[in-house]
């Protein structure tokens, strides 16, 4: 192939050529035949149909999902007394499933939940609606915690020297040492995470004055450091911030992704799409400057690609702009005088109902500025608030730095480490395993023996956040209590009790936590059944901003190279979620990869290089350097690569070792997040990449549908077909007493991918793994597809949920010569699984394409273990059959069944759909679609209202609400 002349092919088509409205991935921009063989190189499946799947890869796989399941027969209900967030009467049958009220702390994020049980048996994660940051809704990692329970790869045993020991031998080496230092406790250092919990932060002071000299150090590789700095700069200490996104009208985000990786994202998700109804008076917009695509940058009416460097300098020329004292740009940002100005005009004029935001990507002067502009703005007391935090904050990458001098210079005898993993998820330049082989005692608590257990003397396996008892603080400084809802599978112990061995402390785990609040009995009751504890959350201040933060500004040096940016990955995060097979086969929501990492590099760079996605680059950076596989990201800014975390892990657990690149390799402790001078060099080799980017595609059509608001107004009925819907070969069906249908608006979904493994957990989905992916044979019952309109370098991203249609006029139920896919009485299109023979006749008559095949026995049938986990309404599919979604009919069912028990009819929103009870934004609306006063009457009733699909005249239950955005009128033109 001649790839100069294609490539200049492609930079002519990419100035001049827009290419269809939407798209899904750069080759069909170009639609030329050696762009076609392009993408089958990069696409293997296109050619490939025959699996090449191992039998020793493939029973390594038995692990990746269902197959993640601990000793259920030796599972039980916890020894002391937890309580059921909703009591049930003592007469429903013990096989009913119960709820209970706990917290957890996934990927950066603290949100309440309630715990599904089924005889004991944790199955289910759903979202507690009385938790302010929940509000019933969870993110795909908490959805996922009721897999890494059940993971057999947990640590099961204490182990000594590599060698498996006991609590007890243990017990004997804390007397030693508690002894040893209880008058001088130099020497004695602990490494934790970051201190979420009230409880912990109470024995960390204790653990100080127990141990005179003695040192406290809280790691995260994922931290807040920039915005805690910057609040110190602004005012004086560390203050936290909470966000009212539902009371701003005009919101700017420098690099700050509220919607996809901030603390809080729940609740901001839900507040940010409740000021966006096209029916309201009033509609919020969203600016958002950043380098890397995210999912907040996916919902903004304005989204500029800029440097990541540049962006403070951009928010200094619009300071200048609104005429904020002292506030001066040094250089040119980049950005148009145009656009600069049309902002500051927008936020002038929604004085106090405005709201700036940094990300924890930007240095802390940024984020002291977007402070200083939210006081100048008059937002503070509205939109944005303050308050102190009760728990101690120090800089994680200063005790890193600390802790990691104290080794080198041999004055750490005794470490231990809290559940966390610094030999791996560290700073390549803090040589972390290098100084932790020179401290004489080592300990390590954690669920795995992962790299850091094996480098340490004494590995100690950790309860699972839902076999502990804890507490923890959300975002908004909400505290929640943690309650166990199944006794400890395995012979472990909590930080909370591990650090009382030291303290000698004796009170039960239950008893430690309730002390921390001093509640009697009857309130540490009501705490646990509410899931909240009331008044925990410390009050807001209204602090004025030190503008003598302004003299440590810095502008961007004029640096050879590429800027490389760095950041958590979609799914695994900092990589502690890397064995968890369901966010490995989650696909990630801008690329939709699966299974590994990528280095993302803008359409201008793939271009000056001649890079096709899995091409592999070498990095290098000052000394560090690595390989990846690069993937070419339409709106990426054009010198910026970005590296996700998490891969590379070397002992992570039969999913998740070896897979990706460990971009720690790159990372710095001076600059952890951004750095300047990267160069990249093409190494001749190609990885193929596990990822949807172009499965199940509708062709030629235009699936999403979006406009304006203005031009919403003018036109509200712009995304229905206004011809009459064409007559029918199939005779009209009578309904019965029912007719569910979904309603699904895409003005509201973010496409965080939540809705994808609340689905998974409900119906025993398995995952196939990274070659299977490739082939196009994922599982997944409900898939997002991620859309761009107009140009690569500065596309419009939309995300669309694409479950089952449930077609009254199905086409794959007349294909089918077994009756296997039929059509039942309240609309229904369901599949008989014994009759299917595996003809896939009905999945190549789907014109949605949302029927999955399972080619292989993807689930394991055999190992008991598998049990424990299982939802056990939901059978478990067999090799040969075909499935999809069910609209969750087992809970259709269990309503029927209390409603016909009772005499009445099923009441609206008494069935919730999996998908719909996890969506954080409420963008899935299911019910009774007969009934004219329903939710999904009233949603499908609205102008916005249209069906995927529609001329092929399948009539599907299933169907849309047209998104809507709010550009400025001055910058239509670019929005």
């Amino acid at each position: 192939m001649n790839h100069p002349a294609a490539f200049d092919a492609l930079r002519t088509r990419l100035a001049d050529a827009r290419g269809p409205h939407y798209w899904r991935a750069l080759e069909e921009l170009v639609e030329q035949p050696a762009w076609r063989a392009r993408l089958s190189e990069t696409f293997p499946q296109l050619s490939q149909l025959e699996p090449q799947l191992g039998r020793r890869g493939f029973l390594k796989l038995l692990g990746a999902s269902l197959a993640l399941a601990g000793l259920g027969a030796c599972s039980r209900p916890p020894q002391e007394e937890i309580v059921p967030w909703v009591r049930r009467p003592d007469q429903l049958p013990p096989a009913l499933p119960r709820f209970y009220a706990s917290t957890l702390a996934c990927a950066g994020d603290v949100a309440g939940v309630l715990v599904e049980t089924h005889q004991g048996r944790p199955t289910k994660i759903e979202g507690n609606p009385a938790h302010p940051t929940s509000l019933g809704a969870t993110t795909p990692a908490m959805q996922a915690a009721v897999l890494e329970l059940w993971d057999p790869d947990r640590s099961q045993a204490p182990v000594h020297e590599g060698v498996a020991s006991s609590w007890d031998a243990f017990g004997d080496e804390v007397r030693t040492l508690a002894t040893r230092f209880a008058r001088d406790g130099r020497g004695l250092r602990v490494l934790s995470g970051r201190l979420d919990s009230p409880t912990l932060a109470a024995q960390r002071e204790a653990w100080l004055k127990r141990f005179p000299g003695s040192h406290w150090h809280a790691y995260e590789a994922v931290d807040e450091d920039n915005a805690l700095a910057g609040a110190r700069l602004a005012f004086g200490e560390p203050l936290h911030t909470r966000y009212h996104f539902d009371r701003a009208q005009t919101i700017l985000a420098l690099e700050a992704d509220f919607l996809g990786a901030m603390p809080g994202t729940l609740r901001h998700g839900r507040d940010f799409i409740g000021g966006r109804d096209p029916q309201a008076e009033a509609f919020s917009r969203l600016y958002v400057m950043e380098a890397s695509p995210s999912l907040t940058g996916a919902k903004a009416d304005h989204r500029w690609a800029l440097g990541s460097a540049h962006i403070g300098m951009a928010a200094l020329e619009l300071g200048e702009l609104l005429g904020v004292p002292g506030v001066h740009a040094t250089q040119s940002s980049g950005l148009s005088t145009r656009r600069l100005r049309a902002l500051a005009q927008d936020l002038d004029a929604q004085h106090g109902s405005s709201l700036v935001l940094a990300g924890r990507t930007q240095p802390p002067w940024v984020h002291a500025l977007a402070h200083l502009l939210n006081e100048a703005l008059g937002n503070v007391g509205h939109t944005v608030e303050y308050y102190a935090p009760p728990e101690p904050w120090e800089s994680s990458t200063q005790g890193l730095r600390e802790l990691t001098a104290a080794m080198a210079g041999g004055q750490v005898d005794t470490l231990l480490i809290l559940d966390g993993n610094p030999v791996y998820a560290t700073p390549v330049d803090a040589q972390f395993a290098a100084h932790l082989a020179k401290v004489p005692h080592r300990i390590h608590l954690g669920l795995y023996r992962d790299e850091t257990a094996r480098a340490c003397q004494w590995h100690l396996p950790r309860t699972h956040a839902l076999e502990a008892w804890s507490d923890l603080r959300a975002a908004d400084g909400t505290a929640s209590a943690v309650q166990p809802v199944i006794a400890p599978l395995y012979d472990s112990r909590s930080a909370h009790e591990l650090l009382a061995l030291f303290l000698g402390d004796l009170q039960s785990p239950r008893a430690r936590v309730q002390g921390t609040w001093r509640a009697d009995e009857a309130a540490w009751r009501a705490i646990l059944q509410s899931g909240v504890i009331p008044h925990s959350a410390p009050p807001a201040q209204q602090p004025r901003v030190d503008r003598g933060f302004l003299a440590q500004v810095t502008a961007p040096e004029d640096a050879p190279g590429l800027e490389l940016l760095i950041a958590p990955d979609p799914t695994v995060w900092d990589g502690r979620y890397a064995n968890n097979g369901w966010l490995q086969e989650c696909p990630k929501p801008l690329t939709t990869l699966t299974w590994s990492n990528v280095a993302l590099v803008s359409p201008e760079l793939a271009l000056a290089h001649d890079l096709k996605n899995g091409d592999a680059l070498e990095l290098r950076i000052a000394g560090r350097h690595t390989q990846a596989p690069v993937w070419v990201m339409p709106g990426q800014a054009a010198r910026s690569v970005t590296v996700c975390l998490g891969y590379g892990r070397r002992h992570a657990g039969r999913v998740g070792g070896h897979l990706g690149f460990d971009a720690y390799a790159l990372r710095s402790m001076d600059a952890p997040w951004r750095s300047d001078g990267l160069r990249i060099n093409r190494t001749g080799a190609h990885h193929a990449l596990g990822g949807g980017q172009r499965h199940h595609t509708m062709e030629g059509r235009e699936p999403v549908r979006a406009s304006t608001l203005e031009a919403f107004r003018a036109d509200p009925t712009f995304a229905q077909e206004h011809a009459p819907p064409p007559p029918s070969l199939y005779p009209d069906r009578l309904h019965g007493e029912y007719a569910w249908g979904m309603s699904v608006d895409l003005n509201a979904c973010i496409g965080c991918g939540a809705c994808t493994i609340a689905c998974q957990a409900e119906n025993n989905i398995p995952v196939v793994g990274a070659e299977e992916v490739e082939r196009g044979r994922e599982m997944h019952w409900i898939r997002i597809d991620r859309y761009y309109e107009g140009d690569a370098r500065a596309p419009r991203i939309h995300h669309q949920p694409v479950p089952c249609m449930h077609c009254e006029h199905a086409p794959c139920e007349v294909v089918c010569p077994v009756g296997a896919t039929v059509h039942d009485a309240e609309g229904l299109n369901v599949q008989v699984y014994n009759r299917c023979v595996g003809t896939r006749f009905c999945s190549n008559n789907c014109p949605y394409k949302v029927r999955r095949f399972n080619f292989l026995q993807y689930s394991d049938l055999h190992t008991e273990t598998l049990k424990a986990q299982r939802n056990p309404d939901v059978s478990v599919r067999n090799r040969g059959v075909m499935e999809k979604c069910t609209y969750c009919i087992q809970r259709i069912e269990t309503a029927h069944i209390a409603a016909d028990r009772e005499g009445r009819r099923i009441a609206d929103g008494e069935v919730l759909t999996a998908c719909q009870a996890v969506c954080p934004t409420q963008a899935i609306v299911f019910g009774d679609q007969q009934d004219p006063a329903s939710a999904v009457s009233r949603q499908k009733a609205s102008p916005r209202h249209y069906t995927l699909l529609e001329e092929l005249n399948t009539r599907p239950r299933t169907t849309y609400l047209a998104a809507i955005r709010n550009p400025h009128p001055a910058l239509e033109d670019d929005a």
